[in-house]
């Protein structure tokens, strides 16, 4: 028995180890030359801290946070605000809608159905048009599948659960769904890296190996692996969100019951 635990722990040692290197590799890269700076990293040092040109600095010494909040910064509040927006309805429906579903035996008017009908169908097409053109427009998997997750919800309020659940909304299939993406995300990030070259490299560096994602599939312009990560990201936020609601509108039920 004790040499059994130690073997596995032997084991989880190493898998963490060969993770962790290959986290460090992907990031540091294999050609690093000791003492240089790569082009990427000296544009990010030159716009961010450079406390001789003050033309396009940032004013922080801290990159990351630079580039996501200064360069990026109205992609990241777009998203903040999708999210905040859809927590919001989520309470709302749930307070309010929730206890007039279960006082009126089953489900609302069918004003407010036929309503639900076309917001959904609204929901739907805007969560898809945010996911898809998360690269060239504020927006991305994160902000659309956090809309996506308002449709859903709203069908929960205004037919139940067992009409979602008719319609092909369960947890199972929610959690496969999500699974796949999460995988299918994870090549992604680790294929370029696999071929010489960085984690979530997009296109091809003077540097590293990787010839780049296509940038266009046919006549469609695509960014690359941008749009294969918004679209992974998508199902998998969307699903997570979509798996938290039905968990908790089983358990409100149940308590009311």
């Amino acid at each position: 028995m004790a040499l059994s635990k130690a073997l596995l722990s032997l084991v989880l040692m190493l898998v963490v180890a060969a993770l962790l290197s290959t986290v460090a590799y992907g990031v540091i890269g294999w050609k690093q030359v000791m003492g240089s700076i790569r082009g990427l990293g000296e544009f990010i040092l030159y716009h961010t801290y450079n406390i001789y040109d003050k033309t396009w600095w940032a004013g922080s010494p801290e990159a990351v946070t630079s580039i996501i909040w200064d360069y990026r910064g109205v992609d990241t509040v777009f998203e903040t605000i999708v999210l905040y927006a859809a927590i919001t309805g989520c309470l709302v429906l749930w307070s309010s809608l929730g206890g007039y579903w279960r006082k009126k035996g089953g489900r609302l008017t069918l004003v407010v159905r036929t309503a639900t009908k076309i917001l959904f169908a609204i929901i739907l097409i805007t969560s898809f048009n945010i996911a898809l053109h998360g690269y060239i427009t504020p927006g991305g998997g994160f902000a659309g599948g956090a809309t996506f997750a308002v449709a859903p919800l709203l069908l929960l309020a205004a037919y139940g659960i067992d009409y979602l659940r008719r319609r092909g909304y369960r947890i199972n299939r929610s959690k496969l769904i999500r699974s796949v993406a999460l995988l299918l995300l994870a090549l992604i990030v680790f294929i370029p890296f696999w071929m010489n070259g960085y984690l979530l490299e997009n296109q091809a560096k003077p540097y590293a190996g990787f010839p780049g994602y296509p940038v266009y599939l046919g006549p469609l312009y695509i960014g690359g692996s941008l749009i294969y990560l918004n679209v992974f990201e998508f199902l998998v936020v969307a699903m997570e969100f979509v798996i938290v609601f039905i968990v908790f509108t089983i358990i409100w039920v149940g308590e009311k019951k």
